[in-house]
């Protein structure tokens, strides 16, 4: 890893692109207890963005949506929102 890919990594922040893509749907499925892009960070971001948006919440990290129960609840989610938004 370059230092230049840290800094790139470090300076990533998402939600500054929300005001771009906006009133685009958005659906933001975040795990509650996720330690990898922090939960509590997407909230926020989320809080930032125009309608339409839903977002759900699984219990788990940053990885609940791909499996068990956590898969389930969020490939519903993602299905109803593809219905309703495409």
């Amino acid at each position: 890893m370059t230092l230049r890919s840290l800094d790139d990594f470090y300076g990533y922040e998402p939600a500054r692109y929300l005001p771009d893509i906006t009133p685009t749907p958005l659906l933001m499925i975040v795990g509650r207890e996720d330690g990898l892009t922090g939960g509590n960070l997407a909230a926020s971001a989320y809080q930032t963005a125009a309608e339409p948006k839903k977002i759900v919440f699984l219990p788990g990290g940053h990885f609940a949506a791909y499996t068990g129960a956590g898969f389930t609840v969020a490939s519903q989610a993602a299905r109803d929102w593809f219905l309703s938004h495409l």
